[in-house]
């Protein structure tokens, strides 16, 4: 049964998340990417989690939703954050959080699903901390942030316009990556010096951080994936984080885009497939 759990991370806000417990074996964890939630395809996990008797965990960060009103147990004041006032740092401290929760529940086995910009937390994460029963990892639609903000200068220069004038906060014309609004600091953080570009499949063979994971770690991405700029092809881009690390292999489902809308039943077969492997 699902229900709706909520804890503290360390700066005392508030944090919500979809728990399914079945059993005390295995648990796969489920993090979403820039403004996610929820989604279809964690649904989808979780539904076959419970055919598999396999327990799902979908944790909501400080990043969760386009704008999400979070509370704090030491203030009565709403705190504004969501993919649009998102501070990237603020990840560290949440997915902590969320692993000491997990820690406590007292997992035989745990597998963590990341899409989209939760591969390059993850991968950030796991370089600076062990998590205790990790089998494996599987990257949804994992994304080379390299160029991802630098393309609209129009928005570069208003959000600059605005930082400069003290006023980061104030939300740009233009929605960000076509679907969510977004406060100039925000949008400039996502620089080509930004601390998660860590999965540059785009413009070399990255920064040598997967060989630091030493688990086995699956990258499902569709061919026509948004990031990919229809310039980039899939095949190619994931051979190059291959090249990166032996424990790394990958599946490119064909004619599908970053949301894997209408593909979530490949996803889970690959990705159950996978941990399957590991012992699931």
């Amino acid at each position: 049964m699902e229900v709706k759990i909520k804890i503290e991370n360390a700066k005392n806000i508030f944090l919500k998340g979809y728990y399914r417990k079945n059993g005390k074996k295995s648990l796969i964890v489920y993090f979403h990417g820039f403004a996610g939630w929820y989604d279809d395809c964690a649904k989808s996990i979780a539904d076959m989690c419970d055919i598999n008797n396999i327990s799902f965990l979908c944790p909501l960060t400080q990043g969760s939703g386009i704008i999400n009103k979070m509370t704090s147990s030491t203030s009565d004041e709403t705190i504004l954050r969501g993919g649009c006032y998102e501070n990237l740092e603020d990840y560290f401290g949440d997915y902590n959080a969320w692993f000491d929760f997990i820690k406590n529940e007292n997992y035989e086995n745990i597998f963590i699903i990341g899409h989209s910009l939760a591969c390059n937390k993850l991968v950030d994460f796991l370089t600076k901390k062990s998590i205790k029963n990790l089998k494996a990892i599987v990257f949804l639609a994992p994304q080379d942030l390299t160029n991802i903000a630098q393309k609209n200068k129009k928005m570069i220069t208003q959000a600059q316009e605005y930082v400069i004038n003290n006023k980061g906060e104030e939300i740009l014309d233009e929605l960000f990556l076509g679907f969510s609004d977004v406060c100039a600091r925000t949008y400039l953080s996502f620089s080509k010096d930004c601390f998660l570009n860590n999965l540059q499949y785009k413009s070399s063979y990255g920064k040598l951080l997967l060989n630091k994971i030493m688990v086995p770690i699956l990258a499902i991405i569709g061919d026509k994936d948004e990031g990919l700029d229809a310039i980039y092809d899939a095949k190619e881009c994931m051979e190059r984080l291959k090249h990166n690390s032996n424990k790394f292999s990958y599946e490119v489902i064909l004619g599908c885009k970053h949301t894997f809308h209408s593909y979530e039943k490949f996803v889970c077969d690959y990705a159950f497939n996978f941990f399957k492997k590991q012992d699931i």
